[in-house]
Parts: structure tokens; C-alpha cells; sequence
């Protein structure tokens, strides 16, 4: 009997609870929905339901707050319904309060477009701290490996 409960409680400590799981799945759909709405349909309008005060920038380009980033997405080349998108999310990793993005960008930094992974944290269904790195797609790869 004590063996059994010990691999009971093994158990039940190594598998994340049902409420992290619904967090995790929940931070995941808000950064999804935050980047294709904002970022890659280049809706400034919707900044607010996203991001939250105090939003902090670790790329050395952007200044922090949400007005900077609402600057950067309205300097994009305007888009409509019909418009292409702009990229696509490839991969969505979450952790704790962290969710990664692996973007495909068809067509920044350069014509090639770009591999992009975005960190961002949220807190409170708000995202508030980003981190970005980003790589150019080149013409030539040495490998036979695509970037994605």
C-alpha cells in the first residue's frame, strides 16, 4: 500500500495541474491572437487588448510602453481584408508565463523575409515584457535544412 501511494504522489507532482494547463493554453491564444491581429494584420486599434501597462521592450530598437509599439505597427504599409499576410507563425511554445513564438516572415528584415522567435511573458491575460531575435533568410544555406 505505501508503494502504491508513493507512485501516487510521484505521479500527481510530475503532471502539471488541469488549472496550468488551461493557463498555459490560455497565455498561448492570447500572444497567437496579439501577433496575427497586431502584427501581421497591422491592427494598431487593438494594442489595448493586449498589452498591458507598464509593457516592457527588450529589443534595443523600440523604446518600452505601448505607444511605442502602437508607433511601430502604424508606420507598417497599410492593410486591408484582402491584403496577404505578412507572415506566419510556425511554432508556439509556452512555459510558466512565457510564450515563444517561431515566425516566418515572408518578407523582413530583407526581400527573403526573416526567422523570427518572439518571447513574450504575460501576466494578468496581458502581455507585458517582450524579447525578440531575428535572422535574415539568406539567399544560400550551406545545409539543406530550411530555417522553420
Amino acid at each position: 500500500m505505501k508503494i502504491l501511494f508513493a507512485a501516487l504522489l510521484l505521479l500527481s507532482l510530475s503532471n502539471p495541474t488541469y488549472a496550468e494547463t488551461d493557463t498555459l493554453d490560455s497565455n498561448k491564444q492570447l500572444v497567437v491572437n496579439f501577433y496575427t491581429d497586431v502584427l501581421l494584420k497591422g491592427n494598431a486599434d487593438a494594442i489595448d487588448e493586449y498589452i498591458g501597462e507598464g509593457y516592457i521592450q527588450h529589443n534595443p530598437n523600440l523604446p518600452d510602453g505601448k505607444e511605442a509599439l502602437r508607433q511601430l505597427v502604424e508606420s507598417f504599409p497599410p492593410k486591408d481584408d484582402t491584403s496577404p499576410p505578412s507572415g506566419k507563425i510556425v511554432r508556439v511554445i509556452a512555459e510558466d508565463d512565457l510564450v515563444v513564438l517561431h515566425v516566418n516572415n515572408f518578407n523582413w528584415p530583407t526581400p527573403n523575409g526573416g526567422a523570427i522567435v518572439d518571447i513574450f511573458r504575460v501576466k494578468d491575460n496581458k502581455i507585458v515584457e517582450h524579447w525578440d531575435v531575428i535572422q535574415a533568410i539568406p539567399d544560400t544555406s550551406k545545409n539543406s535544412n530550411t530555417m522553420f
